[in-house]
């Protein structure tokens, strides 16, 4: 009878949670972060959660192992708990073999990383409406991290009914942080010398999963926490990154000093030396400690991850007579100053910082980058360590603060890009004839800049000018010029454009298709299937597109079905696009502006709004008539 009882309850409470969560493959009742930090520099982080199973997708594919990536040589990890318990009430352990420990995917094939290892546990016993119970905890010996750090992300891709994070530090200890998108402060309690800081939210809903999503931890509440300084947190990151002989690379960079004179060009041809030389280790930098290799060491093992590659590529800068520091650019927009104050809270109280966001938290501060000051006509020129890049500002740099990883550097900077850096821009200027036999000939000027532009790379801008025009008409030779670069920053590419065959009537009308920029909304692929969303849209960038184009008719050729002039404006943007014809000629001109990065789930409708105006076949393609 009891055992009917208890299969009757859990029925009861599956149908109950599957209602409540009806598109979510499992729910977490709890999770808990609990890390120590102590007196003898140690870190203990705890972690433990119960989930229940709410689909057959969630045990099979999405929850059925968890993972735990750590470095043997500083930590030592602990399973405490791995049960269980499934409908009928029956408990379940993982049992010996379900502990298995392998390389991290990214560190294969790296040899300074191969140390490294992940430990895959597997759930036995998984169901419908079966709850998991697991810990660990992972001991951390000092010097590993600067202090103690970390990061958390307040909700995710199930539905978490409770999370807690506790943070426990020495009395004597500052504990620095802040809690982006959210505005809870923490609890604080003292006992033997330890206080405790903690936080704790309850019903946080389901993150769907939605096309053009930016990343959870860039519209979710975040919490940073950092026991350490600017300062600190910069020395800890290169104690292990200075001196050390260039060795063969010396002659590498010599030689390219001497044969390329142009100070751009010089820095460019460093980068890609370095990108090709290099091999590229792409884990996330809290598993190395926060620490950069020496630009030899870096060398001797052919691989680095992208803080190792930006040390480097500064000291290869250095070297071939460019000022140049690697930086750790924020991977968030951090909230501007206003009057000196900055808008954040330090410690649990508002402090005036010297930059936008000065806690010394490298979860924070984990996008490695090279500035060049005073490259040519840029002041600062920012290089990617790890991949190649077309213009001066790469846009996953765009959030502008970074933390200068230089002897004495206590304090974030603003990067403030120069004239040539401007707001992204895309534009078609098109001059068409259309032949009596069909056949089109003319010139187009293609032109990009800002953080959409390839002032740095014009070689594959003639590629993407030549493909982006390939498509007008119905489907175009072209051939590129060489692309100029103008003092603004603008580049220009010259393209001559003609039919490769004469274009065909169906029914009498040929439809033309009016040719667009590379770069631009086309390119872009946004998602407009929905009417609504839940989660933020991530654009590659603000951006404004720009399309012109005269096409000169023949004779026996008119355009029809000419449309309306379109003009649409919201909050977040504005389209115009107007095509005008007479007897001889079609006038095409057609603006689309998106003024923000991020669309906001409230701004998705403006988005489509503007979109579908920009693409609205009437506006997009020609219709040309046959006379008879």
């Amino acid at each position: 009878m009891k055992y009917m009882i208890t299969l009757v309850l859990f029925a009861l409470l599956t149908l109950t949670a599957q209602a409540q969560y009806d598109n979510a493959d499992a729910v977490y009742e709890d999770i808990t972060h609990e890390y120590v930090l102590n007196t003898d520099g140690s870190v203990v982080y705890t972690y433990s959660h119960k989930q229940r199973l709410l689909t057959s997708f969630g045990f099979r594919r999405a929850y059925g192992e968890s993972f735990i990536t750590y470095d043997p040589r500083y930590q030592s990890l602990e399973i405490l708990r791995s049960v269980t318990t499934m409908r009928d009430g029956q408990k379940v352990e993982s049992p010996f073999n379900a502990f298995n420990e392998v390389l991290p995917r990214y560190a294969a094939g790296a040899a300074p990383y191969l140390g490294l290892r992940e430990m895959v546990v597997t759930h036995t016993g998984l169901e419908i409406g079966a709850l998991v119970d697991f810990s660990y905890r992972l001991t951390t010996r000092p010097g590993m991290y600067p202090g103690l750090q970390g990061k958390v992300v307040f909700g995710g891709r199930s539905p978490i009914a409770a999370m807690t994070v506790h943070v426990t530090v020495p009395d004597a200890v500052t504990l620095n942080h802040v809690m982006l998108r959210g505005e809870q402060q923490p609890e604080m309690t003292s006992a033997s010398g330890m206080k405790t800081y903690t936080w704790q939210q309850r019903d946080m809903p389901i993150v769907e999963v939605e096309s053009g999503q930016p990343p959870l931890d860039t519209f979710l509440p975040v919490l940073y926490f950092t026991t350490v300084s600017p300062a600190e947190m910069v020395r800890h990151t290169l104690q292990q990154a200075g001196g050390g002989d260039l060795g063969p690379a010396r002659a590498v960079v010599d030689s390219i000093a001497r044969t390329v004179s142009d100070p751009v060009d010089r820095v460019m041809a460093l980068q890609r030396w370095m990108l090709q030389r290099v091999g590229r280790m792409d884990g996330p930098l809290d598993i190395l400690g926060f620490r950069a290799m020496s630009p030899a060491a870096t060398l001797r093992a052919n691989v680095g991850s992208d803080l190792d590659r930006a040390v480097l590529l500064a000291d290869l800068c250095v070297a071939a007579g460019i000022e140049a520091v690697p930086v750790l650019f924020a991977t968030e927009v951090l909230p501007p100053e206003e009057e000196g104050e900055s808008q954040y809270e330090v410690g649990g109280s508002r402090e005036t910082a010297p930059g936008s966001f000065d806690i010394g938290s490298p979860y924070l501060y984990s996008r490695p980058a090279v500035i060049c000051r005073g490259v040519g006509a840029y002041p600062e020129l920012v290089l990617d360590p790890s991949r190649p890049q077309h213009g001066p500002l790469p846009p996953q740099f765009s959030a502008h603060t970074y933390l200068p990883l230089t002897a004495g550097a206590d304090a974030s900077r603003q990067y403030k890009p120069g004239p040539m850096m401007g707001p992204a821009s895309v534009s078609a200027t098109t001059v068409l004839t259309l032949a009596q036999d069909l056949n089109v000939s003319g010139r187009s000027s293609i032109s990009t800049s800002g953080v959409r532009g390839y002032a740095l790379d014009t070689a594959a801008f003639k590629g993407v000018a030549a493909r982006s025009l390939s498509t007008a008409g119905e489907g175009m030779k072209v051939v590129a010029g060489t692309p100029a670069i103008h003092v603004s920053g603008e580049t220009v590419c010259e393209v001559e454009v003609s039919t490769q065959t004469a274009l065909e009537a169906v029914d009498g009308v040929i439809t033309f298709r009016i040719p667009v920029p590379p770069g631009g909304m086309t390119d872009m692929n946004l998602p407009l299937g929905a009417k609504n969303r839940s989660t933020p849209l991530s654009l590659p960038d603000a951006m404004k597109e720009t399309v012109r184009m005269t096409l000169h008719l023949p004779k026996n050729v008119r355009a029809v079905g000419i449309p309306a002039a379109l003009e649409v404006a919201n909050e977040i943007g504005s389209v115009r696009s107007v095509i005008e014809a007479d007897a001889h000629d079609v006038e095409v001109t057609r603006s689309i502006e998106i003024t923000v990065p991020v669309i906001e789930p409230r701004q998705y409708a403006m988005l489509r709004e503007l979109l579908q105006a920009w693409f609205h076949p009437s506006h997009t393609e020609l219709s040309l008539q046959l006379r008879k």
